[in-house]
């Protein structure tokens, strides 16, 4: 009888003192992991695009013409200045890193066909002339430096070097003699200029930007013509407008 209500007393225990530490395992919650935070957009990466815009300034060309002793001319030096304007299109790449929240800098280049001519006619004394040039290409690498305005919408300033093609027809008579010129050359010199763009998508931007372009000076023709030496540079700048869109290869 003793071993049987020593028996019962230990269930017991068992059974009672159990009870609390299985309710109070009941009462503790599980632990779940947070969700992971969403992505944050970003302008860093690679990206490549399409242009196409309108562009013209002036070409000038500086002239001068040697002394004619004999009829009492001297020297004549001067400048034409011609308007130029047409068309443009190409293609851009580039790389942006976003440097801070709400600060961005890159770089890209770009490369362009144009259409932007003008011609002009000179003279002076016994010497007149006509002329005419053409931009047929040009290209630029830039760098980019740039202020989020909005998370979507970038706000930049850009400069750098710049080159292009150009090809310049002359007439030139004196004294009843004439020579033609005709000749192309590839110029290098220099860009800046400003644009705006927008994020559409995160992996397609739409671009506006302004740039002016100086190429340089270069000699069309030199030598003489009825005695008179005589020499015709030319000098390019361009100032440009041209929209663009951009694909952007690293996801936001």
């Amino acid at each position: 009888m003793r071993r049987i209500l020593c028996l019962l007393m230990v269930l017991g225990t068992i059974a009672f003192g159990g009870a609390p530490v299985r309710a109070a395992d009941l009462g503790v919650p599980r632990y779940s992991p947070p969700p992971p935070p969403a992505p944050v957009s970003t302008w860093t990466g690679f990206y490549v695009g399409i242009n196409g815009g309108f562009g013209g300034d002036e070409f000038k060309y500086p002239f001068s013409e040697g002394a004619v002793p004999a009829l009492g001319l001297g020297a004549t030096r001067g400048t034409s200045t011609l308007h130029s304007s047409g068309f443009l299109g190409g293609v851009q790449a580039g790389y942006n890193w976003q440097v801070a929240p709400a600060w961005l800098i890159g770089l890209e280049a770009d490369f362009d066909g144009a259409d932007i001519d003008g011609s002009a006619t000179t003279s002076a004394n016994t010497f007149s002339g006509s002329v005419g040039t053409k931009l047929d290409w040009f290209g630029t690498v830039r760098g980019r430096v740039g202020v989020l305005v909005t998370p979507a919408t970038l706000l930049y300033g850009t400069g750098g070097w710049a080159y292009g093609h150009t090809t310049s027809s002359a007439n030139f008579t004196a004294f009843g003699l004439e020579a033609v010129a005709s000749t192309g050359h590839e110029q290098n010199g220099w860009t800046a200029g400003a644009g705006i763009e927008y994020a559409i998508t995160p992996a397609l931007s739409f671009k506006t930007e302004y740039l002016f372009l100086d190429l340089g000076s270069q000699t069309i023709a030199s030598g003489v013509v009825g005695g008179v030496p005589f020499s015709l540079g030319e000098k390019t700048t361009v100032h440009t407008v041209k929209a663009g869109l951009n694909l952007k290869f690293s996801g936001w």
